[in-house]
């Protein structure tokens, strides 16, 4: 029994051994990221039979496990994925909110400077130095659009080479994942590899910061990386690359493919890589479906001042009697509608025209072409898709293809008919921000006078006041020749108890005869006139050229431009217009710290309770240090007292 008892202990000496060393790994690795607690698991040896009895022979340690719960790691990379998207989202929002605040500041200062020259301008039209002080506020008005235009398209270059970095960083992840599956397989022919399943765990929870990943876990211990559950990141020991080419059709909206480890010319094109989660998937979202809109909203607003100054300036003189021309840019230069036009075929060109800048949403738009020649358009922003009908397309001259949009404001137009699978963007307004420039050159070419004027009968029994515009001429209807004036308004009995809005030429001819509109407004011609107050029976009113170029008629048009509700649909002034992004964007901002918080609350959450199972406890291992080093010293004093009784034994004659 003495030679039982010896290796008894001996047995119990190694295992509190590897008790010890085990505890003191767990020690050291305190602070490594990743690391999981290891325990050494004991069994007792084969049993001895003798005097009719069975009696142990010790113990033998059978495996050195990490304490790990599979389902408590994949909830924490759930969350962790959630978390990385979340935070990186909300910065990159921050940063757009402080952006746009600071120049919606400057955009409306500059604006009320812009409107009080305009007054200044209307008190003196003479005035030199008030028409230079109009141009200047103007200018500042379009460098603030420019410089935020720069700034986004700045900051749409670095979110670009952002993508580009993460991609080249999940590419060395999945590498290294790969590489450790390996390394794994190879030595879990011996054993289990502790400190290499935690390594590669790390790694997984860093590619799941990147992007939203699923692991499939082999017999073999190898685990294979999924991409959102669908592409392969990683298989096996084979690693799939990540890298980033040109957009189509937009090349600077860059796109992400997966490139094959056995044929890296094989490619697979990630469509909508937005969806990716993690912080790629956020830079993509904040790329392609913030800033972009962004501009495009600040782009609306743009192109609204520029159309509605142009259409005032159009329709009086300047200070040396000619005809006013445009005050900023033409929104739809040629170059311009190019602009807003994107597709991959290079065989079919296209243009956005501006029709109607009240109805611009500030949206952007997909077109795709159907084998029926219908036409399929998608909101990027919101998903929604409007059917064009081949019907409603109008064609020519020659192979031209031209769609009207009225309720979105713009009509666009194809050089030809495209084919099947040509993808296509429409851009109406993004541009519009970059293009605003002020297109007079001194302060004399402000069409501060009227062309026409109103002027009442002095025996006007009513309180009625009448403005008047000069709008395009739209087909069938003509301009009304400079020959036909003074035309006169005469309000007259309807023979029905009411009264009839009759407007003759300077030779009688009716040119109107009914009642203003709900909005008091009469349009006929080129002429539209606006009714404030109540006319009476017999009042009468005389529309003629404005003599004189310095007079104030148009000077007033322009200043009831900072109170006129044009945008959106007529429910928005220009200043109503920026506050409506600027608060979208800070409700997103807002919204977005809140998931923030959330998503941190249930990956700490998620992470506790992993730690619980697999963190290292100080203190606990500092008792089952003192308890390992008892058993190690108990053990070897069996060892002792075997040898000791074997020595008796011995010297016993």
């Amino acid at each position: 029994m003495a030679v039982d008892m010896y290796q008894t202990g001996v047995s119990g000496l190694l295992a509190a051994q590897s008790q010890l060393a085990t505890t003191g790994h767990n020690i050291a690795n305190v602070n490594t990221e990743g690391f999981s607690r290891q325990r050494v698991e004991q069994m007792t040896t084969l049993q001895m039979y003798s005097g009719g009895q069975f009696y142990g022979t010790g113990t033998r340690v059978t495996d050195v496990t990490r304490m790990y719960q599979e389902y408590a790691f994949k909830d924490v990379l759930i969350n962790n994925t959630e978390l990385a998207g979340a935070e990186a989202l909300y910065n990159h929002l921050s940063f757009l909110d402080k952006g746009l605040t600071s120049v919606n500041q400057g955009i409306a200062a500059s604006l009320d400077d812009l409107y009080g020259a305009i007054n200044a301008v209307a008190d003196n039209p003479g005035n030199l130095g008030n028409r230079e002080l109009m141009l200047a506020n103007a200018n500042d008005i379009a460098n603030h659009f420019n410089e935020y235009y720069s700034a986004l398209e700045q900051e749409m270059t670095i979110k670009n080479r952002d993508i580009e970095s993460r991609a080249e960083h999940v590419t060395s992840i999945t590498a290294g994942i790969a590489e450790l599956n390996q390394q794994i397989f190879n030595a879990g022919l011996n054993g289990t590899p502790n400190d290499l399943l935690d390594q590669r765990d790390r790694l997984i929870q860093e590619l799941g910061q990147e992007v939203q990943i699923t692991t499939i876990k082999d017999k073999n211990g190898m685990i294979s990386v999924m991409l959102g559950g669908r592409e392969p990141l990683v298989s096996g020991n084979q690693a799939y690359g990540m890298e980033v080419r040109p957009g189509s059709p937009d090349p600077q909206q860059t796109e992400l493919y997966l490139t094959s480890p056995n044929n890296p010319d094989q490619a697979t094109r990630l469509k909508g890589s937005q969806a990716l989660g993690g912080e790629i998937g956020a830079l993509f979202h904040y790329r392609d479906q913030i800033l972009g809109p962004n501009l495009s909203d600040m782009g609306k607003t743009a192109i609204a001042i520029a159309d509605a100054f142009n259409r005032v300036q159009a329709q009086g003189v300047d200070l040396n009697g000619i005809a006013g021309e445009n005050f900023f840019n033409d929104i739809n230069d040629p170059d311009a509608q190019a602009r807003r036009f994107i597709g991959n075929n290079p065989a079919i060109s296209g243009g956005v025209e501006i029709t109607d800048t009240g109805k611009l949403t500030g949206g952007e738009y997909t077109l795709e072409y159907q084998a029926n020649g219908d036409y399929l358009l998608t909101d990027v922003t919101t998903g929604e898709s409007v059917g064009i009908d081949a019907a409603d397309v109008v064609v020519g001259p020659g192979t031209k293809q031209t769609i009207n949009l009225p309720d979105l404001g713009f009509s666009f137009s194809l050089s030809d008919v495209p084919s099947t699978g040509d993808e296509m963007q429409l851009r109406p307004t993004r541009q519009g921000g970059n293009d605003l420039e002020v297109n007079l050159n001194t302060g004399d070419q402000i069409a501060a006078s009227g062309s026409v004027m109103v002027s009442p009968n002095g025996d006007n029994t009513g309180t009625a006041k009448v403005g008047i515009t000069l709008n395009e001429v739209v087909p069938p209807a003509t301009a009304i020749p400079e020959a036909d004036y003074p035309l006169s308004m005469k309000i007259e009995d309807d023979g029905a108890g009411g009264l009839v809005y009759n407007v003759l030429d300077k030779n009688g001819a009716s040119l109107f005869s009914g009642v203003p509109d709900a909005n008091g407004k009469i349009a006929f011609n080129d002429v539209e006139l606006n009714v404030k107050g109540d006319a009476k029976e017999f009042d009468q009113f005389e529309i003629k050229q404005a003599g004189g170029s310095g007079n104030n008629t148009n000077a007033l048009a322009f200043a009831e431009l900072q109170n006129k509700k044009w945008l959106n649909n007529g429910k928005s002034t220009v200043t109503d217009s920026l506050n409506k992004t600027t608060v979208e964007i800070g409700g997103l901002t807002k919204n977005q710290r809140i998931k923030a918080l959330a998503a941190e609350a249930a990956y700490n959450q998620s992470y506790d309770r992993m730690l619980s199972t697999s963190g290292v406890n100080l203190d606990e291992e500092a008792a089952n240090l003192l308890r390992f080093q008892q058993s190690y010293m108990a053990s070897a004093r069996v060892v002792t007292v075997a040898s000791e009784t074997m020595n008796t034994l011995l010297q016993i004659r």
